[in-house]
């Protein structure tokens, strides 16, 4: 399927030497992985997130990392306990610049291994549009890299804020339903441009090999880029939906919910072709929305302890309800580094394994239409709050 031009002018802004700029410029990949051995199913997220890109050029200037201050003759006047000493400060905080490319497993051993470059390692081609990062490619159709971190490494630095471990991927990607708006303001804009997305490929983590087809990947690919990213990070999305209606796999069908902006939530879906669309900055009157994520009661099982993410709109034309459930012990938890600087974070629990379903109606008059009413499986769900972050 041909994406829109809007669409891929909307993916390269940032991503091209003459846009670089302040703030965070996230491009975010999710798909499904088969083990070649095991037959274990596993969701996988990879990404490529642009932090203040242009204040460090040279090397990737991570703002968690240790800087001491504190000089041979500060020492002296700390030991001899003066006035002056009062005053040290043993670390300097900065702001963090880099480009970082992240692989992460969402399962119940879940873990992200990650690379940081600067822009000297970085090559952009237009035509074909390409992004080239070390040894990670980025294209319009293709995605291949390697990333090992070493034990010693993560003691080393732990400002990485991600774990040891080797992954390779070598993957094209088909998109077949996009979306060029979802949400924008003066300073932010998120939209799922590959809202039904086909990968296909290899990918290796950890020596395990895992196969992507593109029909069961159940892919999905959104950006983000703004001066800094939500305080409240809302986010469910699936492409793997089977009828309770007919029972039939829903093949031509996926959506996505992100927030939260302006204490809204953005709604996109295509429905076997028919597209519904709530963008949080329209107007209030357009629709009402209701979503949520909290704990389900804890159950003696600690295995059956679970996250409830739930999300409902109220419009003239529809009513949607979505409910998925995540068991705790199979989520993961992460922190994103924020533009902000003060080390500041996005403190982030997300998992693949999400299950519920979605139901749709339609207003006819005074009355509703069920419309479908679908299984979800797969779902990426996502919920973390901006917080001081610390090590």
């Amino acid at each position: 399927m041909a994406v829109s031009k809007k669409t891929l002018q909307y993916a390269k802004f940032g991503l091209t030497a003459g846009r670089k700029k302040n703030g965070i410029n996230l491009w975010r990949c999710f798909f499904n992985g088969i083990g070649k051995n095991s037959g274990t199913e596993c969701m996988f997220y990879i990404e490529l997130e642009l932090l203040n890109p242009n204040i460090s050029t040279a090397d990737p200037l991570l703002g968690f990392k240790p800087r001491v201050t504190i000089t041979e003759d500060d020492l002296q006047y700390a030991l001899a306990g003066t006035e002056a000493a009062q005053n040290l400060q043993a670390e300097n905080i900065v702001q963090p610049s880099y480009y970082a490319v992240r692989v992460g497993k969402l399962s119940e051993n879940g873990k992200q291994i990650c690379a940081y470059h600067s822009s000297k390692d970085v090559k952009y081609s237009q035509k074909p549009f390409s992004i080239k990062v070390g040894n990670k490619l980025f294209s319009e159709n293709k995605m291949t890299g390697f990333i090992k971190i070493s034990e010693e490494e993560i003691r080393k630095h732990p400002e990485y804020m991600c774990e040891k471990g080797f992954v390779s991927w070598n993957l094209t990607y088909d998109i077949q339903k996009d979306f060029s708006e979802g949400y924008k303001n003066r300073s932010e804009k998120w939209f799922p441009c590959g809202l039904q997305t086909k990968f296909s490929g290899v990918l290796n983590f950890d020596g395990e090999e895992f196969i992507v087809e593109p029909k069961k990947s159940y892919g999905y690919m959104d950006r983000y880029y703004g001066k800094t990213m939500p305080e409240v990070w809302f986010h469910i999305s699936s492409a793997n939906l089977t009828s309770n209606i007919s029972g039939k796999m829903l093949f031509d069908s996926a959506f996505a919910v992100q927030g939260s902006f302006e204490n809204r939530v953005s709604f996109l879906g295509s429905f076997e072709g028919a597209d519904i669309i709530f963008n949080a900055n329209s107007s209030k009157r357009q629709f009402t929305t209701v979503w949520n994520c909290v704990q389900t009661p804890e159950n003696e099982d600690a295995s059956e302890n679970k996250l409830h993410w739930s999300l409902s709109i109220n419009s003239k034309m529809w009513v949607i309800d979505v409910d998925l459930f995540c068991t705790i012990n199979e989520l993961f938890n992460r922190t994103i580094e924020l533009p902000d600087g003060h080390r500041k974070v996005l403190n982030v629990v997300q998992g693949g394994t999400g299950v519920g379903e979605i139901k749709l109606f339609k207003r006819i008059k005074n009355s509703l239409e069920q419309i479908e009413y679908a299984k979800i499986a797969k779902a990426v769900c996502e919920f973390g709050h901006a917080e001081e972050g610390e090590i």
